[in-house]
């Protein structure tokens, strides 16, 4: 064998031994380690974007060092087919790579949108308390009306279907999410009673009730309504909105003058009506 001979065997030999001890075997661990973290350990979003980063580096890294083996390769045995067979290999390493850092990126913000849900959960329900007597007769409901809270009602209804009453109190909250709570208890068919303040939406959820009563202690409280920001949406109007309630009180056996009255109250007021009025207004009925 003839010095060129040799020169291009040994350039094959130190081309095959860069690729495969630079580039194949240390991608090889290195896409091995991204499924065991996308599959068997939970990451947070942030901490894979950074180890995407540092694997991206690392495979640039992996490819310059090959360019650096296949021009050495190249300039002393001329021949291109295991360069192009290492340019192939890099790119079917990279495209594994995108993969596997997508599929990481995916499942880590799937664990994340579970936790964030449900810590929103929590937070709402903590505002207020809802639950069953002993006996499965009545819903206590105590508190701010927000978002989900029908939907638990939904459920606390199909779980307990003996719930002939629901005993209502709080400062209201938002409306939508009271009228459809609203619709339910109507729905149900069950009665209502107050049983402390029961005041601006809570008064709509107290009005479905088939039988309407107040504990002892129990108040009604009523006002306008307004936005909870002073940059809410343009096309919401009031008005409209109030209109809506009026209606569905007056389908419930409101008297019309005390509709007006509601209405009439300055949204920074509260209008805490007597039993007398309740009575006469058509909000109480037994």
């Amino acid at each position: 064998m003839n010095d060129v001979d040799q020169r291009m065997t040994r350039g094959t030999a130190s081309l095959r031994r860069g690729l495969v001890l630079r580039v194949l075997m240390p991608r090889a661990a290195v896409l091995l380690g991204w499924l065991a973290l996308a599959h068997w350990i939970r990451l947070p979003v942030p901490l894979v974007i950074v180890l995407i980063a540092a694997d991206g580096v690392f495979l640039l890294w992996q490819a310059r060092t090959f360019l650096h083996s296949a021009d050495a390769h190249i300039q002393s045995t001329g021949a291109m087919a295991p360069v192009w067979g290492g340019y192939l290999l890099l790119l079917f390493a990279g495209l594994g790579g995108l993969a596997l850092w997508w599929d990481a990126f995916l499942i880590a913000r799937a664990e994340e949108q579970p936790a964030y849900a449900e810590q929103q959960r929590q937070e709402r329900e903590a505002l207020y308390s809802l639950s069953v007597s002993g006996d499965g007769r009545v819903l206590t409901f105590d508190g701010e009306i927000t978002f989900g809270l029908t939907q638990r009602l939904r459920q606390l209804a199909a779980d307990h279907p003996g719930i002939v009453q629901a005993e209502l109190s709080g400062p209201g909250g938002l409306i939508a999410e009271a009228r459809g709570a609203a619709q339910l208890i109507r729905r149900q068919g069950w009665d209502t009673r107050a049983n402390g303040l029961c005041a601006s939406a809570c008064t709509l959820m107290f009005a479905a009730g088939q039988k309407r009563t107040l504990a002892p202690e129990g108040q009604l409280g009523f006002h306008s309504y307004t936005l909870l920001f002073t940059s809410a949406l343009p096309q919401v109007d009031l008005k409209t909105e109030q209109e809506k309630d009026r209606a569905f009180l007056l389908e419930q056996g409101v008297e019309a003058e005390f509709t007006d009255r509601i209405f009439a109250v300055a949204h920074t007021g509260l209008w805490l009506p007597s039993r007398a009025e309740l009575q006469d207004g058509g909000v109480l009925r037994k």
